[in-house]
C-alpha cells in the first residue's frame, strides 16, 4: 500500500523566515533589524560575490518600495557589508552609484540619507549625459525642432488658460530684458525666465523639468549676436507680441509670433556657423 506523502513545509528564504518572493513577511521588519541583515547563503551552491552595480540595484529597489525611507539613514557600513557578504570599498562604491541616482544625499561626518529625486534632478542627469549629442549641429537641430513643437503648444494652451498671474510673470521677465538689452548675459538670463514662465503655465512638471534641463541651457550656450541691442530689442518685442496674443485669447496670433521668434533665433545660429572663419560678417543676423 502506498503512503501518502505528507505536505511539504514552507522553504525559508535568506532570512529564515516562510516567505515565497525572498523578503520576509513580517510586518515589523526594518533593514536595521537582525534577521534583515542577514546575507543570503545557499549551503548547497558556492555563494556569489556582489558587485557595487548589483548593490545599489538592490537598494535602489528598497528605496523605490519604500522599504529604505526617505529621510531615515542607510544601515552603517559594516552592516552593509555583512549583509552583502562583500568589503567597505565595495559598498563605498555602491553608495556612491546611489548618490549618482539621487537616491542618497551625502554629508561629511554623517551616514548617507535616503532621498528620492525630483523630476528636474532626473531630466538635469540626463541633460548632462547628453550633452556630447546636443553639443554637435545635427544634435541642435533636433533639440530646437523639439522646443519648437514644445513651446507652440505652450503658447497655444496658455492663450486659453493663463492666469493673470502667470502672464504677470511673463511681463516681469520682459521689464527685465528691457532693463538689459546692452547686456546679453543679463538679458539672456531674463529670456530663459520668459521661457520658463510659459512652461510654468500647465502646471505640468514634466515641461517645466524638460525646459530647465535642455532650453536653458541651449538659449544660455549659443553665440553672440554682433549688434547686440538690436538683436535682443526685437527678441524681446516678440515676447512682448506673444504675451499681447495670450491676454486677447489669440492663440495663433501666439503660435505665429513664437515660431518666428524660435526659426529666426535658430537662424542666427545657423548663419553663424556657416560664417567662413575670418570673414569679418561672422556673427551677423540673418
Amino acid at each position: 500500500m502506498s503512503k501518502i506523502a505528507s505536505p511539504e513545509a514552507p522553504k525559508l528564504n535568506s532570512f529564515n523566515v516562510p516567505s515565497s518572493f525572498g523578503r520576509p513577511k513580517m510586518n515589523n521588519l526594518t533593514p536595521n533589524s537582525g534577521s534583515w541583515l542577514r546575507v543570503r547563503r545557499d549551503h548547497e551552491e558556492e555563494a556569489v560575490t556582489l558587485g557595487a552595480a548589483e548593490i545599489a540595484g538592490m537598494l535602489a529597489e528598497e528605496v523605490h518600495a519604500g522599504i529604505l525611507e526617505v529621510g531615515a539613514m542607510l544601515p552603517s557600513e559594516r552592516d552593509l557589508c555583512e549583509r552583502f557578504g562583500v568589503g567597505r570599498t565595495t559598498i563605498r562604491e555602491a553608495v556612491k552609484r546611489l548618490e549618482g541616482m539621487r537616491l542618497v544625499e551625502l554629508r561629511k561626518g554623517y551616514r548617507p540619507r535616503v532621498a528620492y529625486p525630483t523630476l528636474t534632478q532626473l531630466m538635469g542627469s540626463i541633460s548632462a549625459a547628453s550633452g556630447l549629442f546636443f553639443r554637435g549641429t545635427e544634435g541642435g537641430a533636433h533639440m530646437e525642432q523639439a522646443r519648437l513643437f514644445l513651446e507652440t503648444s505652450l503658447a497655444r494652451y496658455a492663450a486659453q488658460s493663463a492666469t493673470p498671474a502667470q502672464i504677470g510673470k511673463m511681463v516681469a521677465a520682459i521689464e527685465k530684458g528691457d532693463k538689459a538689452l546692452d547686456d546679453l548675459p543679463a538679458f539672456r538670463i531674463a529670456d530663459v525666465e520668459f521661457h520658463r514662465a510659459l512652461a510654468e503655465v500647465p502646471g505640468n512638471p514634466i515641461f517645466v523639468a524638460l525646459h530647465d534641463a535642455f532650453v536653458g541651457g541651449l538659449m544660455m550656450s549659443r553665440p553672440g549676436p554682433k549688434d547686440v541691442v538690436s538683436h535682443n530689442r526685437r527678441s524681446n518685442d516678440e515676447h512682448k507680441g506673444v504675451v499681447q496674443a495670450i491676454i486677447a485669447h489669440d492663440a495663433e496670433a501666439a503660435v505665429t509670433i513664437l515660431t518666428k521668434h524660435l526659426t529666426r533665433n535658430y537662424a542666427i545660429y545657423v548663419n553663424h556657423v556657416l560664417t567662413p572663419i575670418g570673414d569679418g560678417s561672422q556673427n551677423s543676423e540673418v
